[in-house]
């Protein structure tokens, strides 16, 4: 009898010790400070940046925020499959949401990046953001 693989909860985690820089780039009824509308849009970026910085940190144990795949388009999908297999994983991780393992290694060490080009340095998190990319 083979044996079934274990399917993962379709939900994104990043750790609880970063949900105040997800909360200062997505809150606040100033665009220029909080330029992001939502948690996935600032995941995605710090995934991006992190596979772009070829850096990947383990989530620590202990208490973890989410994001539900189902807030992710397909767009956001294929991106992010695009990059585990760019990074030399396997295309099995593509099943049963396997691939988030990886991508939320990537947005943890990606956040803090995301952190010191938007908020660390002087001026609007927005035009920083614009001036970084």
């Amino acid at each position: 009898m083979e044996s079934e693989k274990k399917k993962r909860p379709a939900r994104a985690y990043y750790p609880e010790e970063v949900r105040d820089i997800y909360n200062a780039l997505t809150q606040g009824d100033n665009v220029e400070q909080a330029p992001f509308e939502t948690n996935k849009d600032v995941f995605m970026l710090a995934a991006c940046m992190g596979y772009r910085r070829d850096m990947r940190k383990p989530l620590p144990s202990g208490k973890k925020a989410d994001i539900r795949l189902e807030v992710f388009s397909e767009n956001d999908k294929d991106i992010l499959k695009g990059i585990v297999l760019a990074s030399g994983g396997d295309v099995e991780l593509l099943e049963n949401f396997g691939y988030l393992d990886i991508i939320e290694e990537y947005a943890y060490a990606g956040i803090y990046e995301v952190k010191v080009r938007l908020m660390d340095t002087a001026g609007l998190a927005l035009w920083n953001f614009v001036e970084s990319m």
